[in-house]
């Protein structure tokens, strides 16, 4: 039988966008469990990360950064649907433009 799927295991980040693709966020939920606040941002921010790049490679940092402060649910559910990713995305972009046309 072979070792359990760990996403703990999985250091390339598109390989981790794939993961969840085709596993529940609960995963996520258990590799959370027993870490620090910060380690916790950072497993969240490099699963988001490949996911916003996908949809906007250019402003990647940026929206990720942006995206992790929502909170955790909301996190999850763009980790899930592509089209509430795109969504957010898309807001993101339209604040980062609204804040650099009103400088």
């Amino acid at each position: 039988m072979p070792p359990p799927i760990s996403i703990n295991s999985i250091h390339d980040p598109l390989a981790r966008a794939a993961f969840f693709q085709r596993f529940p966020v609960a995963v996520l939920t258990e590799a959370l469990e027993n870490r620090t606040p910060s380690e916790q941002r950072i497993l969240i921010g490099e699963t988001l990360y490949p996911l916003v790049e996908l949809v906007e490679p250019v402003l990647t940092a940026k929206i990720t950064g942006m995206l992790l402060e929502l909170d955790r649910a909301q996190i999850f559910k763009l980790i899930e649907s592509r089209e509430a990713l795109k969504e957010k995305v898309n807001e993101a972009i339209a604040v980062l433009i609204s804040g650099f046309s009103n400088r």
